[in-house]
């Protein structure tokens, strides 16, 4: 288990999984350069020691492939383990404890001595609105009726030395409109730098009144130890980094935020977004800034959110009880949110694969694509799914394609502008039934040979000479 992000980059560093940049790089584009230069390689994590005009360094790319994820969990290095890993923490959560201090609060700034640009936020691309302090921060809020946290990752522009424009969709988009008819401040607070396990658990997308937190100390194998905020009632991981709390107001003024490079590999609109009002910014003795470049798969992004949101699509399919369910996948280079591939054992009965289609719509509000497969095939393997689909796939018998009135996101630059206004968002959704059952007929045998003549062919391996 990892305390912190600071005892994960030592082992990184240990196993040559990370490299440590000591020239000097410019926060504005330079980073984000080199960045994309390493993801597009699927190169190691980036800790930057000497950030132009900075004393404090900045970390990326930390959990930015599966080997690096695993060592981060404890499990062998294959999407299957680690998917289902995170899927069994958030079946079982281990709720978080409360102690008295914590290292996130070894430096406490408030009123004029609040400056978020103290740390080095980067611009990472050159259209970005401005420069990006939450990438990868943990936004935490709760609901007003509750009290139940709720953790997750949205963008945050750095507007001022003490705002922050906050991407106010999703669960956080919901429990903003909660507070707001309340006529009540809303809390929130950032927390950048997190052990790995808190980072995963952040990401999957677990029903809203789930604590997160929770999730990660299942991963952990132990409570995650919180402490109160300074000057927010909210609770934060003890030994993160950095630790930004504010409110937005219920008379918030929207000001415009964005554009941003995002994950889908093109810039997301202007949206009009609340103000987050720094009330306190708590951070550690030489605090680690840690971001991720967003962009087009490969990226850390993308292979986070692949793994947290196919074990949440997992849990939640499982709970309808559909007979056969094997695994679910939303693909990474889908930009871990528009495809889902799920494998069953078999179709039990006539529907039954359309009746997951709608299950994966129903619990996913971004799955433009759904793909149903045999547990024949590697749904973490490309070219079999590719596969299936070419062979298993009559277009006007298996393919089913929504009307355009589907629920979407804000950031699908395949939809129209007017269709991406949050809360209005609108899209449409393919299913495709690409198993060999109640197609009417019988397949053909496949061609590959039998186990008993693979079982030949290995004993005698050694005698061919083929390496």
């Amino acid at each position: 288990m990892f305390n912190d992000l600071r005892s994960f980059i030592d082992v990184l560093g240990e196993r040559k999984l990370l490299r440590r940049v000591r020239a000097e790089v410019d926060w504005d584009l330079e980073v984000g350069a080199i960045q994309r230069r390493v993801f597009d390689r699927e190169g190691p994590a980036l800790f930057f020691e000497r950030v132009r005009g900075y004393e404090w360094p900045l970390v990326s790319g930390v959990l930015g492939t599966a080997e690096r994820y695993a060592l981060a969990l404890g499990c062998e290095p294959h999407k299957r383990s680690i998917i289902r890993k995170v899927e069994a923490a958030a079946a079982e959560p281990l709720p978080p404890v409360v102690v008295e201090s914590g290292l996130c609060q070894e430096n406490v700034d408030t009123g004029a001595a609040i400056n978020v640009l103290k740390f080095p936020v980067p611009q990472w691309h050159r259209l970005d609105g401005g420069r990006y302090i939450g990438t990868l921060g943990l936004v935490i809020t709760k609901d007003p009726d509750t009290g139940a946290q709720n953790v997750g990752i949205y963008r945050e522009q750095v507007l001022d030395r003490n705002r922050l424009g906050l991407n106010a969709t999703q669960q956080v988009g919901t429990l903003w409109q909660k507070w707001r008819r309340q006529g009540k401040a809303m809390p929130v607070t950032t927390v950048i730098g997190v052990d790995p396990c808190t980072l995963v658990a952040s990401c999957v997308q677990a029903p809203l009144g789930v604590d997160e937190f929770g999730i990660s100390g299942a991963l952990r194998g132990s409570p995650l130890p919180l402490v109160r905020c300074v000057s927010q009632e909210l609770e934060v991981p003890a030994t993160a980094e950095i630790v930004l709390e504010g409110e937005i107001p219920p008379d918030a003024e929207l000001v415009d935020e964005g554009p941003f490079g995002e994950f889908t590999g093109y810039y997301g609109m202007v949206t009009k977004s609340p103000v987050i009002n720094l009330t306190a910014v708590t951070f550690r003795n030489h605090p680690i800034l840690q971001g991720t470049l967003e962009g087009k798969p490969p990226n850390e992004s993308t292979m986070l959110r692949s793994v947290g949101h196919s074990a949440g699509a997992a849990a939640r399919l499982r709970r309808m009880n559909l007979p056969g369910l094997r695994d679910v996948y939303i693909t990474d280079m889908s930009c871990a949110n528009f495809m889902v591939i799920v494998s069953m054992d078999k179709q039990f009965y006539f529907g039954q694969s359309r009746q997951v289609i709608e299950g994966v719509w129903a619990n996913m509000h971004i799955a433009k694509w759904v793909i149903v497969v045999n547990d024949d095939i590697d749904i973490f393997d490309r070219r079999q799914v590719e596969w299936a689909l070419s062979t298993r796939v009559s277009p006007h018998r298996d393919i089913w394609v929504t009307p355009h009135n589907q629920v979407n996101t804000n950031l699908d630059p395949a939809s129209h502008p007017d269709d991406r206004n949050y809360p209005n968002l609108r899209g449409s959704r393919i299913g495709i039934d690409a198993t060999v059952d109640f197609k009417g007929y019988e397949f053909p045998p496949e061609t590959q040979p039998s186990a008993e003549e693979f079982a030949r062919v290995d004993a005698r391996w050694h005698e061919y000479g083929i390496d």
